[in-house]
């Protein structure tokens, strides 16, 4: 299996860097954690394991304590979280922690790909 080893994420540092980026992004994948959030970590390991299959894609974090106000705009109230934004709208929100498999076809939906999880998984094994 792949590993987003050329993109890992990048941390936004506050509210006004969020939505910049939205601005400015075409395609934005936001994890929304907390510090010290174990399940935020593996919801990271997992999202890592299918990004290079969106190249379009790049893994960025907003963390509560850097952007509340963007954490009660969303309604998030627990973490992990992540969006998928195109062209500065929320169109897709996954809770918790997802399964490789299900970050993928989720993924695939909003922006096709010519790979195939389970091919990428077979040839690396």
């Amino acid at each position: 299996m792949k590993r987003n080893t050329k993109n890992e994420k990048k941390l936004i540092s506050n509210g006004k860097e969020f939505e910049r980026l939205l601005k400015e992004k075409d395609s934005l994948f936001i994890l929304f954690s907390n510090d010290g959030c174990g399940y935020c970590q593996l919801a990271e390991k997992n999202i890592n394991q299918v990004l290079d299959s969106f190249p379009q894609l790049e893994l960025y974090q907003l963390k509560l304590t850097a952007a509340p106000e963007i954490f009660e705009r969303y309604g998030i109230n627990s973490v992990p979280v992540f969006k998928v934004f195109k062209k500065g709208e929320s169109v897709y929100t996954g809770f918790g922690v997802r399964s490789p498999n299900d970050i993928y076809y989720q993924l695939k939906s909003y922006f096709g790909s010519g790979n195939s999880y389970f091919k990428e998984i077979a040839d690396n094994n």
